[in-house]
């Protein structure tokens, strides 16, 4: 599965979410494939999408992983952190419970990852990257600058 398939299924997946108001498939020069997710509240967030496909050493996992309880996205102030968007996306994705997607992690949960993002076990062992690029609060323009991330959107 390339990233184009992981943007078309992430689209529709994250689409049906509670708390996600729209997901539109974005791209710039530096990143072909991407998607921009805008959430009830009116924030924003843009991931990029990678694939990798299966190697000899990554086992082929059929069994879908159990989907994770939805958590609460938003804090007392009505912000996302992005520690909460990762939790709250793989959720969304585990409860679709769909045949590509055998398991789901956010990378701050997985190791002591650099940039926030989300990973796909897709079926027959590939994988799908999906690190966030920008964040950007209500109403606001997200950063200049890519992996610019803000403590709350």
């Amino acid at each position: 599965m390339g990233p184009e398939q992981v943007q078309e299924l992430g689209t529709e997946i994250l689409a049906k979410g509670p708390d996600i108001t729209s997901v539109e498939r974005w791209t710039d020069t530096a990143r072909p494939s991407g998607l921009m997710i805008t959430f009830s509240s009116g924030a924003r967030l843009w991931t990029g999408v990678t694939t990798a496909g299966a190697t000899a050493s990554e086992p082929s996992t059929s069994a879908l992983a159990a989907a994770p309880p939805l958590p609460t996205l938003f804090d007392n102030a009505g912000k996302i952190t992005a520690a909460r968007a990762e939790q709250y996306l793989v959720a969304v994705f585990m409860a679709a419970h769909a045949p590509e997607i055998t398991s789901a992690y956010g990378y701050s949960s997985a190791s002591s990852a650099r940039h926030p993002g989300i990973g796909l076990y897709l079926a027959g062992g590939a994988r799908a990257f999906l690190p966030f690029i920008y964040t950007a609060a209500p109403g606001k323009r997200p950063a200049a600058r890519a992996f610019t991330i803000d403590a709350t959107f």
